[in-house]
């Protein structure tokens, strides 16, 4: 067994399924009437966690050399990168096709409004918390101008439409929230952007053509520039096109055991033949995959678990609460002894950080997102879907 064996991966996801049968975990989630895919909540949970894995074996490089970057396994980079991709199709999917229900008529003000008393409660106290962890590093001292130092913060707090910055000359301020902060900026430009792209879906049969000529699109010109940024942009075309499918009645009329096969050979092709997720190859077959789960596929039922559909209900909170775990427990001089002394050792920390990642993550649901998604909603409860795609 070494740092980079993949079993223990699974070892840690069926005990963190386990721990989701503690009281509390049932209180998880949130009400609401809009249209729901189960396995989308069941999948969105082991996303979350795939990106807090994936940070977790970095951890061991960075806390031997300093140095921030892929692991040098494919499993462990490509286990981050798919799930980010896939957290973009469901935003691309979820919004599509909202506005496609809607005819193309969107509130946007209400949209914005929705967004942010979804993303903001969360994303602040994590910001605020690395914020003071950075403050305390410093000494409590300013090592830059004050209105420097306040700009940074103001940039640090716009629930990442602006990109996470280093505060007060800190080096390691950018590792202690593990730079999950920049999806949401890819997030935000797609919101922005759905005044314009809701004018395709004001005709029924203009929306899935619209989608098809966007993922084209983006497809081209991710090949032409060689731009893994804008291969970015593709996934979330990829969930356009798979909810304009489904709003044509174009899904595939297969088994949910055929989908599931479908569906996991696609997922098993990306691991045996590319190194990297943000390839637009790897972008179609992706693709492929998610419009084979909106079909039905639910890999053998293991997404529409209640473990797995708990876990997905506390998924944002996991996405962005991960990095102030890893930098907390590995701060601590004991722990890291400990986990750095074998790779055995290691996995048992790495448990440990998911154990207490997931526990505060549920925390955080409870008492700050659900109760920021209840006031946003105020009398119109039911009327947008809090399910995020940006965990």
């Amino acid at each position: 067994m070494t740092v980079y064996s993949i079993w223990p991966t699974f070892v840690c996801l069926a005990l963190l399924m386990l721990l989701t049968y503690l009281p509390g975990f049932d209180r998880a989630g949130f009400k609401s009437t809009a249209v729901r895919v189960n396995a989308i909540d069941g999948v969105r949970g082991f996303l979350a966690l795939g990106v807090a894995i994936h940070h977790s074996v970095i951890y061991y490089q960075f806390i031997r050399s300093g140095v921030w970057q892929a692991p040098p396994s494919r499993f462990y980079t490509l286990i981050g990168q798919v799930s980010v991709a896939c957290f973009f199709m469901i935003t691309g999917y979820l919004f599509w096709a909202k506005i496609v229900r809607s005819k193309g008529r969107l509130d946007f003000a209400e949209l914005m409004k929705g967004r942010f008393f979804r993303l903001a409660p969360v994303y602040c106290l994590a910001v605020s918390l690395a914020v003071a962890i950075i403050f305390w590093k410093s000494g409590g001292v300013l090592k830059i101008p004050l209105s420097q130092y306040l700009l940074q913060i103001i940039q640090n707090m716009a629930i990442g439409i602006f990109p996470f910055t280093g505060m007060n000359d800190e080096p390691s301020s950018a590792t202690i929230l593990a730079g999950v902060t920049w999806t949401l900026q890819y997030e935000w430009q797609f919101y922005f952007a759905l005044p314009a792209l809701a004018i395709f879906a004001r005709q029924a049969r203009t929306h899935l053509p619209f989608a098809i000529v966007t993922l084209l699109t983006a497809l081209a010109l991710a090949l032409m520039s060689g731009s893994s940024t804008l291969v970015l942009y593709v996934f979330f075309a990829c969930g356009m096109v798979s909810a304009s499918l489904e709003a044509s009645g174009y899904l595939l009329k297969l088994p949910k055991f055929v989908l599931s096969v479908l569906c996991a050979g696609c997922l098993i092709a990306i691991i045996l033949l590319y190194g990297s997720a943000y390839r637009p190859e790897v972008a179609v077959l992706l693709g492929l995959a998610f419009y084979f789960l909106i079909s039905g596929a639910d890999l053998f039922g293991f997404l529409i678990a209640k473990p797995c559909i708990r876990l997905g209900e506390i998924s944002y909170a996991v996405y962005m609460m991960q990095g102030l775990v890893l930098y907390a427990l590995f701060a601590a001089q004991p722990f890291r002894d400990f986990a750095m002394t074998s790779d055995v050792n290691f996995w048992i920390a790495i448990l440990g950080v998911l154990v207490s990642l997931v526990l505060w993550a549920l925390a955080v649901h409870l008492f700050v997102e659900r109760p920021g998604v209840e006031l946003g909603r105020g009398e119109h409860e039911g009327h947008h879907n809090p399910a995020s795609a940006t965990v």
